[in-house]
């Protein structure tokens, strides 16, 4: 598989798809990450929190990790989420994963009651006992609870071997790349995410690249083709005019049922489901989708 590869550039952040019954669609990742390839994302990241993950039973996780490896193929790289509870349990799910073919795990802290550093630490070194892939350390606070400081990301950095990316999730996120960066020394691979709805200035911040699930990943990797060319003016004008969606998109509570709506309306799945509790759309809001996307009329040909 794609096991020794680095990792840059534009990460499509799969979504899971579901029958009308809400069971797992397996059939429908290859089709998503066939639009990866298409789109030229470097990799795919499955089984995030836009995956619903935290909605899934352990007993489906492992299918839908073999249906992404056996897409992927070795045309594109995988990161598997794996975060849990405990470290134990990141140790299952961090050896399940590289069992089936991962090139990489993606692991966010745990979520406590009151989250310190001692405890956090010792989690992460959890996963670094049992891998043989890089680990990209997620900072989410949002869904987490735990800030992670620059000068402790750099310390798991520095002492934790495989743990060499970082996917930045905590606004703003510009700024906080400037001090990672200051922390690591430049060393640690930077992504970014939150919808890539910070893309431009992450890139010219120093971000290697993007981990998220825009339904439109040509878009992301066209500005990130033009920043690593030195065209930022090409780049910022793409950006914006496509940044509209982005933000509709990362409508904050029901962005994931917004994204699917736009992704089965590419043919890439073929319901929008969205796992209860996570809330759906409604009529106003498809209306909404639909007024925005006629007004800006757009095409990923012409990126």
């Amino acid at each position: 598989m794609t096991a020794n590869r680095e990792l840059d550039g534009i990460h499509f952040m799969l979504p899971t798809p579901f029958d009308a019954n809400g069971n797992i669609d397996t059939a429908a990742f290859s089709r998503l990450v066939d639009c990866a390839k298409r789109a030229g994302c470097t990799g795919v990241v499955t089984l995030g929190v836009m995956g619903e993950a935290h909605r899934l039973t352990d007993s489906e996780r492992g299918p839908i990790i073999d249906a992404v490896v056996a897409a992927a193929r070795d045309d594109v790289t995988v990161t598997v989420g794996v975060s849990a509870e405990s470290g134990r349990a990141l140790a299952v799910r961090v050896q399940d994963a590289q069992s089936a073919g991962a090139t990489a795990v993606m692991v966010a802290p745990a979520r406590m009651a009151k989250p310190n550093p001692g405890s956090t630490y010792a989690y992460y070194a959890a996963a670094q006992e049992v891998t043989r892939i890089p680990i990209v350390v997620q900072d989410l606070p949002d869904q987490t609870g735990v800030y992670l400081d620059p000068a402790f990301i750099a310390r798991l950095h520095e002492e934790l071997p495989d743990a060499k990316y970082l996917k930045l999730e905590d606004p703003p996120t510009p700024q906080k790349i400037t001090r990672v960066i200051e922390s690591t020394g430049g060393s640690m691979g930077i992504f970014g995410g939150l919808g890539g709805a910070f893309l431009f200035e992450e890139l010219r911040r120093g971000a290697i690249g993007t981990m998220t699930g825009f339904a439109y990943p040509e878009v992301l990797v066209a500005v990130h083709k033009y920043i690593a060319a030195g065209d930022a003016e090409r780049a910022r004008s793409i950006f914006y005019s496509w940044l509209p969606l982005i933000r509709y998109e990362n409508s904050v509570g029901i962005g994931l049922a917004i994204r699917k709506e736009i992704i089965k309306r590419r043919g890439l799945i073929d319901t929008a489901y969205v796992r209860p509790p996570s809330p759906v759309i409604d009529d106003a809001t498809r209306a909404e989708l639909d007024d925005l996307l006629q007004a800006l009329d757009l095409d990923v040909s012409d990126l």
